[in-house]
């Protein structure tokens, strides 16, 4: 009964504060000491500021936390006094006071990858990592085979050093900064060189080569002089990281898996997908079919967006003084004044200045002038708070990552599709964030690569920023003064195809830019490595018209996540200061772009920053296949022994080959029957060659059908295409469900492709011809062609007729390029004209000073008019 009548004091209490607050003046003695004794209530002070206040506003929800209007109005200006009586920020989880911004959350939890979809991705994986690994093999065993020749034994007889490491550490070249994963050569002294230095030396190919370091003719390597790291008297011997033929042995491993997975489907193309087209949806709306569709684009190397990520958060504030509160680091002695010092840079002449964090984040919201005048555009770059450094996750970056969408990639510690996170728990990990690009207005981030895949999430910006209040269980998003749908920086990402001519129009035209100050750029190494450039809209303009490549252009909105595929080089200007979040991860698509930039890395000069962002790519590549082959065999063995499903895989050949011994390729080397009846008309078959058997293989572990013959996928994305854009084609013809179909869509796909990816320049009128008669065949069967046969009709009068319209055009186009190549002269003279012009005024105002200093400031007065200038009043 006192159980009862407690349980209906707290109901009704909580329900009606002003019958609680007297029932509490009512209460009896003995309750107050008891609550006394307990001691788990808190002071009738503020949460938020710890200070006793006359007026607080209680949670009816727990009874315990309190906050006074005071800080209510400060720090949740979004949240109303009512919002506050029915439940507090405590009981939300988005409390922002001290003690609980600092009160560290576990690691990011809440993402399982179901086991399907472990077998599926794990299938992915192999089929992206295998072909890589074998190649990273191949360049050991060339080296090991260089060791057994210089030792005088085979290479099953070689015996190679222990890495002087542990198995799960990191060793890096001395020369080049690379790490080596597994092979690498190293000298009594200490010095280390990667197999990739080593083959350039003794091809003479080195960079930063020092004279008189060279191979010798046999091969072996000598350790290079003093000034560069080395002892100049030993030699490097070939050593090894991991255990012997550990590699070898997993490859073998990995093949028998690929033979019973060898049937991985990629994911589906996007009818609507172009070379503009960015693909983008929101975050409330994504089902698990979109899986497909951001894979089809990211495979790619197409940027995504997902809009509205933080909507569904429990609305933690990321305003820059509640991240000051959560990140500070005051230090146990007491000494305030560098509390908390970071680096930013000073983005109107690149230098890097020390300010205090508070500091930094008033001038974020406050325009910020410099001691001479001039407004500061300050920012944080790359950024990650000290805590990250020792371990801990602050509790932005817990929900942050419990929020990201395409888990199976972004999520940091046991995203399936992440090859980083297959390192073993005891190896050292790369540092893939997260980090902060703090930034004030009108700040840019210049055109740069990523070392790995990217997301980036505008969590604030000044004029706006979206909070999640839970009331009642029931989740509302407000907005501070502005439009959250307003862009908020203005992104530009190239494509990865034209990074060459990206990087030759930045080499030729270098000397166009201009940092914020005027300052022009001194020194360049890499056009984009470098973080030098910004186009701005005239340098994109021009860019497009001498070269035709222009990027993707779009405003990032807040609360968008913008992904961002490796190689892709981009710049962002930050329209208003905001805060930005950027998580890195390496997706299986991605790896061959990885390893081209750690390759452009290893050429960089070792103190250049870009060097910060090496990875072991070779070392996750190993581990991820490691783990597939693992996940793999065991589900193979859960599908029966290894012979059993070798012969289920010869049976469905056979079935799907036609079965009791009949071919399916006898279908195309006679008559076929054109309908279901057996003495229905006969039709002649389309004489082309189809690999059958690797067809219906890859068919059998997909449901992609067309008509009701598992053609593929990509069959039916081609013959659906055709269908929508020319449904006249299958209006005449009957398809059935005879085994034969099949083979005649199988051909009507492989004629269709060629004919679409046939290139019209090395087109000869005898395939045209040949063409031509393929689709009468295909016509005597009821299909209509006539699309494709208008097309090479057009193609065949324009490129062998004598049509005068056409040979006009051409000598127009002939004239047109002679112009153009004496313009593209001009401008080069001009260019060259003006940059001798500058530098000959340059080297004139310098030498005026000379003389000045050496004569006088009046010498040219002197040497222009009277002998006696200046040397008394009025002469």
């Amino acid at each position: 009964m006192a159980n009862n009548r407690s349980t209906a004091k707290s109901s009704i209490s909580s329900n009606n504060p002003s019958k609680k607050r007297k029932k509490e003046n009512s209460a009896s003695a003995k309750v107050k000491k008891k609550k006394k004794k307990n001691a788990v209530e808190e002071p009738k002070g503020c949460h938020q500021c710890k200070k006793v206040k006359d007026r607080v506003v209680e949670c009816t929800k727990c009874h315990s936390k309190r906050y006074c209007l005071a800080c209510i109005t400060k720090w949740y200006p979004h949240v109303s006094e009512e919002e506050f009586l029915k439940v507090c920020p405590v009981c939300c989880n988005y409390c922002n006071c001290k003690a609980c911004l600092r009160r560290f959350s576990p690691k990011a939890k809440g993402y399982t990858c179901s086991e399907p979809n472990k077998v599926k991705y794990s299938k992915q994986i192999l089929h992206k990592v295998l072909p890589l690994v074998a190649t990273l093999n191949e360049h050991q065993l060339m080296e090991k085979e260089i060791e057994a020749k210089l030792k005088g034994v085979t290479i099953s007889d070689l015996q190679l050093q222990d890495a002087d490491c542990e198995v799960d550490d990191d060793i890096f070249c001395d020369n080049c900064g690379a790490y080596s994963f597994d092979f690498y050569r190293s000298c009594a002294c200490g010095y280390d060189l990667c197999l990739f230095c080593c083959r350039e030396l003794r091809e003479g190919q080195l960079e930063r080569m020092t004279i008189g370091w060279k191979a010798h003719i046999d091969g072996s390597i000598p350790c290079p002089p003093k000034d560069i790291g080395g002892c100049n008297d030993g030699t490097l011997e070939l050593k090894r990281i991991l255990s012997v033929n550990w590699i070898v042995n997993l490859l073998q491993k990995a093949q028998r898996v690929y033979k019973f997975n060898n049937s991985y489907d990629s994911p589906q193309t996007c009818m609507e997908s172009d070379a503009s087209y960015l693909y983008s949806l929101n975050a409330k709306d994504i089902q698990p079919q979109h899986m497909e569709h951001f894979q089809s684009h990211w495979s790619k190397g197409e940027p995504l967006i997902v809009n509205d990520v933080l909507s569904t958060s429990s609305g933690l504030s990321w305003e820059p003084m509640v991240l000051w509160r959560a990140f500070r680091d005051i230090t146990k002695s007491g000494n305030h004044s560098h509390a908390y010092e970071v680096k930013a840079i000073n983005c109107l002449d690149w230098s890097e200045v020390t300010i205090d964090l508070s500091k930094f984040t008033k001038g974020y919201s406050e325009a910020q002038v410099d001691k001479q005048g001039p407004p500061l555009i300050l920012k944080l770059e790359d950024w990650k708070p000290s805590c990250l450094s020792q371990g801990e996750w602050p509790r932005h970056f817990v929900e942050l990552i419990n929020h990201l969408p395409f888990k199976d990639y972004t999520n940091p510690h046991n995203g399936y599709l992440n090859v980083a996170t297959k390192l073993p728990d005891l190896s050292s990990k790369p540092d893939m964030g997260p980090k902060m690009d703090i930034a004030y207005g009108d700040s840019v981030t210049k055109l740069h690569y990523e070392k790995s895949d990217t997301v980036n999430v505008l969590t604030h910006a000044k004029s706006g920023v979206i909070t999640s209040t839970k009331l009642n269980k029931t989740k509302k998003v407000k907005e501070k003064q502005g439009d959250a749908m307003e862009g908020i920086a203005l992104w530009d990402v190239f494509h990865r195809q034209d990074v060459a001519k990206l990087e030759e129009y930045l080499r030729n035209h270098t000397a166009e830019f201009r940092h914020a100050d005027c300052l022009s750029v001194e020194q360049v190494f890499h056009p984009i490595h470098d973080r030098t450039f910004y186009l701005n809209v005239e340098h994109k303009r021009k860019l497009k018209e001498e070269f035709g490549i222009e990027p993707w252009t779009f405003k990032q909105k807040l609360g968008d996540a913008v992904f961002i595929p490796a190689g892709c080089p981009y710049q962002v200007r930050n329209l208003k200061s905001c805060t930005k979040v950027e998580l890195n991860f390496i997706s299986p698509e991605s790896l061959g772009e990885c390893i081209r930039l750690q390759t452009e890395l290893r050429m960089l000069p070792n103190n250049h920053r870009a060097k910060q962002q090496k990875l072991n790519i070779g070392k996750m590549m190993i581990y991820a296949l490691d783990h597939v082959v693992s996940e793999l065999s065991g589900f193979i063995d859960s599908n029966g022994p290894a012979d059993d499903l070798q012969n289920q895989f010869a049976q469905e050949l056979e079935i799907l080959n036609g079965g009791n011994g009949m071919d399916i390729n006898n279908h195309t080397n006679g008559w076929v029957c054109d309908s279901e009846s057996d003495d229905s008309a006969l039709s002649p078959s389309v004489n082309h060659t189809v690999n059958h058997q690797s067809a219906t293989i890859e068919d059998s572990g997909t449901s992609e059908t067309f008509q009701g013959h598992a053609v593929g996928q990509p069959g039916k994305e081609i013959l659906q295409a055709v269908m929508d854009r020319y449904p006249e084609t299958f209006q005449g013809v009957k398809i059935g469900s005879k085994p034969y179909w099949l083979s005649i869509l199988e051909e009507l796909h492989v004629f269709i492709k060629g004919f679409l990816e046939a290139s019209v320049d090395a087109l000869t009128e005898d395939e045209i011809t040949s063409l031509k008669a393929d689709l009468n065949e295909f016509e005597s069967l009821g299909f209509d062609l006539s699309w494709a046969r208008k097309r090479l009709d057009m193609v065949k009068k324009l490129k062998f007729g004598n049509d005068p319209l056409r040979q006009e055009l051409l000598v127009l186009e002939e004239s047109l390029t002679l112009l153009h190549k004496e313009l593209v002269d001009a401008n080069a003279r001009l260019e060259k004209a003006r940059l001798d012009y500058d530098r000959a005024t340059y080297a004139r105002n310098k030498k005026v000073d000379e003389v000045a200093r050496k004569f006088g400031a009046e010498y040219e007065d002197v040497l222009n008019g009277k002998l006696g200038f200046g040397m008394l009043p009025g002469h």
